[in-house]
């Protein structure tokens, strides 16, 4: 893989996305977008227990060859944009990635750990079936 390469296409990717989110805002609008935390969020999705078909699509959309090709990708990009509390400043953005699984379903424990330390997101078992007054949808 060149790693060269791959992030040129995922910079690519960004920019369309970006282009497409920009233009499709009013004239006299604020928007937040953030190319990197939909990239680890896409990326997250792939490496997820998914299957094979959303993997697929999802290498497809980010023209990338292979799951492990997305994670060098992400462990390149949150290196240099998100921050690391370092004395000297590091970098500025900070984001909060999760998983929130419904707690009946078995997921293999490699995925939690993928997810807890490798994304650095939170991974969390929630009674959805039952607590569905908890959840909150913003129109």
């Amino acid at each position: 893989m060149d790693l060269r390469e791959a992030m040129r296409k995922q910079n690519d990717v960004a920019v369309n996305l970006s282009m497409n989110v920009l233009s499709s805002a009013t004239k006299d609008s604020n928007v937040i977008f953030s190319p990197a935390s939909i990239n680890s969020a896409i990326t997250m999705h792939a490496a997820g227990p998914g299957g094979e078909s959303i993997a697929s699509e999802i290498l497809s959309f980010l023209r990338s060859s292979s799951i492990e090709e997305l994670k060098t990708i992400f462990r390149e990009i949150s290196s240099v944009v998100f921050a690391d509390h370092s004395a000297s400043g590091g970098s500025k953005i900070t984001a909060a990635n999760g998983l929130w699984i419904e707690k009946s379903l078995t997921v293999d424990p490699k995925f939690k750990d993928l997810f807890e330390n490798f994304f650095n997101a939170v991974y969390a078992p929630v009674d959805f079936r039952s607590k569905l007054n908890f959840i909150i949808v913003i129109p």
